[in-house]
């Protein structure tokens, strides 16, 4: 998901060993903005899984559970999941992103995430992309108008990309 500009935590990976797991577990929970739930077949059979779901809804934070051969359960079965049947992780994670920028408790964070990959576009093709996701945020804060205008003047690949200056000009426009 580091191409999306969010960063993942999977205990089993993510931990180093000798480390205090339960602690680093608890860490990520108590810090993280969004919890994805890979619900799969075994997940059940867990005796963190469902704790882990409980905490980050206990704290209100968004949950999205992701259909992987098991249905949600419990308290998170009230929303709708996302299908993760013949998915590569590439395309679930844009899939997710996406739904977090309409997200409404991730709409400020995300509009940052948006706003700094947008800047720092390195092709063409990336500031193409990334300026319909600019164009998708419910919230704006002041400090992207000179963000924005300073990576229109400075980035090539934002001025240089076909119809993306026009697109940011109105953009602007809409947010004054």
């Amino acid at each position: 998901m580091g191409k999306y500009g969010m960063s993942g935590f999977v205990a089993h990976e993510d931990i180093n060993p000798t480390s205090e797991w339960q602690i680093e577990i608890e860490t990520a929970l108590t810090t993280c903005d969004l919890l994805v739930a890979l619900i799969h077949p075994e997940f059940v059979a867990s005796k963190w899984c469902d704790q882990e779901i409980g905490y980050a809804l206990g704290r209100g934070i968004p949950v999205f559970a992701v259909r992987l051969g098991a249905d949600p359960h419990g308290f998170v079965s009230r929303f709708q999941a996302f299908s993760g049947y013949g998915k590569t992780p590439i395309q679930l994670a844009k899939e997710l992103f996406e739904a977090a920028i309409d997200h409404k408790k991730l709409q400020d964070k995300m509009a940052d995430v948006v706003i700094d990959l947008f800047v720092n576009s390195g092709t063409f093709a990336s500031a193409k992309k990334r300026i319909g996701y600019v164009e998708r945020l419910k919230v704006w804060d002041p400090s992207y108008t000179p963000r924005i205008e300073k990576a229109l003047k400075h980035n090539d690949q934002i001025y240089g990309a076909w119809g993306v200056p026009e697109q940011v000009k109105l953009l602007l426009k809409k947010w004054k």
